[in-house]
């Protein structure tokens, strides 16, 4: 597969004054760079307002060419957001409140306003794309929840989870502080938030005391 163009009209529609960039899809780095184009665009515009058009614009692709790869707008964003997806490490510590402050952190890592962004554009699209959806379930949570799964039963093993707590409610909560803090209060998280949720708030409900010198 390349990015030839797919009759005459099609040059002129997609490609702009400086022409289409004829290197295959199979090539690693263009892939990237298409993906890449398509991670900005999410950002800049959202997911509804995305299109195959303004793709093949800012990648200087054949769009005839990015629907045989991706023949949904929704395949082709979760294709971009997978690329950038966190490198999820599940690390057993030898404790709860240890592996979910690691699993935290590596969520975090890397991240950028570009986020913000794209997880603004990912749920705006989640609203009315029912493949979307799907494919996020499917796709993006995946890694993640598989490394939750592992810390829970690791945590129930140990004994650490008290009678009467939801361990998978325990793990979503800071999950869910973090995106409030990036969504309304438009801030980036950091690994100091992470310490203040596991300390001041994890910590006394599993019956831990923080560790010395938390912040209030």
């Amino acid at each position: 597969m390349s990015f030839a163009v797919v009759g005459g009209s099609a040059e002129g529609a997609d490609a702009g004054p400086r022409g289409l960039r004829k290197v295959p899809l199979t090539d690693p780095g263009r892939r990237r760079e298409v993906l890449d184009a398509v991670l900005a665009l999410l950002a800049e515009v959202g997911y509804e307002r995305l299109t195959m058009d303004l793709v093949a614009q800012r990648a200087r692709a054949s769009k005839a060419t990015l629907y045989q790869r991706w023949p949904t707008k929704a395949r082709l964003a979760v294709a971009a957001l997978e690329q950038r997806r966190p490198q999820i490490t599940d690390h057993d510590t030898g404790s709860f409140l240890g592996d979910l402050r690691h699993l935290l952190a590596s969520w975090l890592a890397g991240w950028t306003e570009l986020d913000r962004g794209l997880v603004i554009a990912l749920l705006e699209g989640s609203r009315t794309d029912a493949e979307l959806t799907r494919l996020r379930h499917e796709r993006l949570r995946r890694p993640l929840r598989q490394a939750v799964e592992s810390l829970v039963e690791r945590a129930r093993r140990r004994g650490e989870i008290p009678a009467g707590v939801d361990p998978e409610l325990l793990v979503e909560m800071p999950f869910s502080v973090l995106v409030t803090h990036v969504l309304i209060e438009g801030e980036a998280p950091d690994v100091a938030l992470v310490d203040r949720i596991v300390d001041r708030v994890l910590a006394p409900l599993l019956g831990a005391a923080p560790p010395e010198g938390a912040g209030p």
